[in-house]
C-alpha cells in the first residue's frame, strides 16, 4: 500500500533535500524512541498518536540539522490538518499584512502569499499556513488606483 508524505517546505531545515528529509522522517518513525524527547509545544496536545510521532520525528531531524528543536510548528502539516479538523483552536495572534498592486495578499508573519480572487470574493481573513489573523495595513491596490485618477 503506497504511503503519501505531505508537508511544507518550511518544515525542512537547512535546505535539506526534500527526499532526504522524507527518508529520515520515515526511518525515525519506524526505529527511534520518540516518546522521551525534551520538546513540547502546546499544539502537540491535540495531535493523534500517529501525527505526534511524525511531528516528533521532524523535530528530531530539525535538531540534528540546526542544533535546536523548532519553536514554530503552526505551518507543519500535522498541526495544520488538526486545526482544519477543528481539533486545535485558532491562534489569537495577528499578522500585519499587505496587499500588493496585483491583489496578492502577503501574510505579515510567515510571508505566505495568497493570490487575488478572480471572482471578486475577499481574501481569507486568517492565514491558512500559520493561522494568524491577517490585519491588512497596506493595500497597494488603493494607492495604485488613487494615483491613476490624479
Amino acid at each position: 500500500m503506497p504511503t503519501s508524505f505531505v508537508g511544507n517546505k518550511r518544515e525542512i531545515p537547512n535546505n535539506l533535500p526534500p527526499l532526504v528529509f522524507r527518508d529520515k522522517v520515515w526511518e525515525l518513525e519506524q526505529n527511534a524512541d520518540l516518546n522521551n524527547l525534551d520538546w513540547y509545544l502546546p499544539q502537540m496536545e491535540y495531535l493523534s498518536p500517529e501525527e505526534l510521532r511524525r511531528l516528533r520525528a521532524k523535530g528530531l531531524i530539525w535538531r540534528e540539522e540546526t542544533g535546536d528543536f523548532p519553536t514554530e510548528i503552526n505551518w507543519f502539516w500535522e498541526v495544520r490538518m488538526a486545526r482544519r479538523r477543528g481539533d486545535i483552536p485558532h491562534t489569537r495572534d495577528i499578522a500585519r499584512s499587505e496587499i500588493d498592486e496585483d491583489g496578492t495578499l502577503k501574510c505579515g508573519y510567515c510571508e505566505a502569499k495568497w493570490s487575488a480572487n478572480h471572482d471578486g470574493s475577499p481574501h481569507p481573513n486568517r492565514c491558512k499556513l500559520c493561522d494568524r489573523r491577517m490585519l491588512v495595513i497596506i493595500d497597494k491596490r488603493e494607492v495604485k488606483n488613487g494615483s491613476e485618477n490624479i
